[in-house]
C-alpha cells in the first residue's frame, strides 16, 4: 500500500484515540468553583439581562426552566461567528473569522471527497456532486488562508498580542499556512479535485491508490496537521464544550448529600498559590471561602 494512505490511516486513527483521551481528561477534571458567571445561555426569560433562576425568593421549591433553543444559538453564535472575539476584538476577529469558516468549509470538502470516494469508489462523480467539491474546496482552502496569513500578521505586527506570543502559536499558524497553502496550489495547476476523489475511493475500499507526487505530499502534510490537531491548544474545539457547559453555564442546584456537594467538598481542599484584594491568601480554597475576601489587608 502507498505510503501516503498508510500514513493517512495512521493519522486519523491517532485523532480519534487522541481526541477521545483528551475529551476524557477534561471531563474527570475536579468541579469548578462555580464563580456564578452570567449570563447564562439556558436560563428561559433571564439570559437577556443576565438574570437567573436564583432570583426566586423560594427557588429550591420551584421547577428549574431550562432553554435549550436558547443555549444551542448561543452556540451557534460563538461556533460560526465567534461572536466573543467579534465583540471583544474586532481586528483580530476579521482574520479569526475567515480562518474559522475556511478550516469548517474544508472539513465540508473533506466529508464530500469521502462521500464521493464511498459511492462511487474512485469512480467518476456526477457533475453535480465534482461541482460542489470544487466550489466547496476552493473557497474552503482560499479563505483558510487568507485568515491563517493575516493572524499571523496580526500577532506579529499587533504590540498588543506580540507580548502574548508563544512560539507554539506561531508554529500552529505556519502550520495550517504550508498545508492550505501547498493544497491550493496543487490543486489551482490540477483544476479541480479528481486526484483525491480517486483517493478517497481507494482510502474507504481499502485498495491502494496511486498519486502524483505534489498530491502524495499534500496528503502527508494533511495527515501529520490532523495528529498534530489533538495535541495542541487548537484542540479548543472539543475543549470549549467544556468552558461553556461545566464552566460558565453550569448553574445546577447543589443539593445537601448530593455528588456535586461532594465534588464541591473535595475541591475546597485544593491549595490557592496566589492571592488578590477579591481572594484570601490561605493554605486551601476552603480556607480562602471562610475568610474575608482580603480586606484584612487593607484595614
Amino acid at each position: 500500500m502507498p505510503m501516503p494512505q498508510i500514513v493517512l490511516y495512521a493519522a486519523m486513527a491517532f485523532f480519534v484515540v487522541a481526541v477521545i483521551a483528551r475529551a476524557v481528561k477534561y471531563a474527570r477534571h475536579p468541579v469548578h468553583m462555580r464563580w456564578e458567571l452570567y449570563p447564562v445561555a439556558h436560563e428561559k426569560g433571564r439570559a437577556g439581562y443576565g438574570g437567573s433562576h436564583f432570583e426566586e425568593s423560594e427557588h429550591w421549591d420551584s421547577p428549574r426552566q431550562i432553554d435549550h433553543v436558547g443555549e444551542a444559538r448561543a452556540m451557534a453564535s460563538e461556533i460560526l461567528m465567534l461572536e466573543g472575539v467579534r465583540r471583544h476584538n474586532r481586528p483580530l476577529w476579521r482574520f479569526s473569522w475567515p480562518f474559522h469558516v475556511g478550516v469548517y468549509l474544508v472539513i465540508v470538502w473533506l466529508g464530500l471527497l469521502l462521500v464521493a470516494g464511498a459511492v462511487w469508489r474512485g469512480g467518476d462523480a456526477p457533475v453535480a456532486m465534482a461541482r460542489a467539491i470544487d466550489l466547496v474546496g476552493f473557497v474552503g482552502l482560499v479563505v483558510g488562508l487568507w485568515g491563517a496569513l493575516g493572524l499571523l500578521y496580526r500577532r506579529m505586527a499587533d504590540p498588543a498580542l506580540r507580548s502574548y506570543n508563544a512560539p507554539v502559536e506561531i508554529v500552529n499558524l505556519l502550520a495550517w499556512i504550508v498545508y492550505l497553502g501547498w493544497a491550493l496550489g496543487v490543486h489551482a495547476v490540477e483544476g479541480g479535485f479528481a486526484s483525491l476523489t480517486a483517493f478517497t475511493g481507494g482510502l474507504v475500499t481499502l485498495q491502494p491508490v496511486a498519486v502524483s507526487t505534489p498530491v502524495a505530499v499534500e496528503i502527508v502534510l494533511g495527515a501529520l496537521l490532523l495528529a498534530y490537531l489533538p495535541l495542541t491548544r487548537m484542540f479548543h474545539f472539543v475543549a470549549k464544550y467544556f468552558l461553556y457547559h461545566d464552566v460558565r453555564w453550569d448553574d445546577a442546584p447543589n443539593p445537601r448529600g448530593g455528588a456535586l456537594e461532594q465534588r464541591l467538598t473535595k475541591a475546597m481542599d485544593f491549595g490557592v498559590s496566589w492571592s488578590a484584594p477579591h481572594v484570601a491568601k490561605a493554605a486551601s480554597w476552603g480556607e480562602a471561602a471562610q475568610g474575608d475576601g482580603g480586606q484584612e489587608d487593607q484595614r
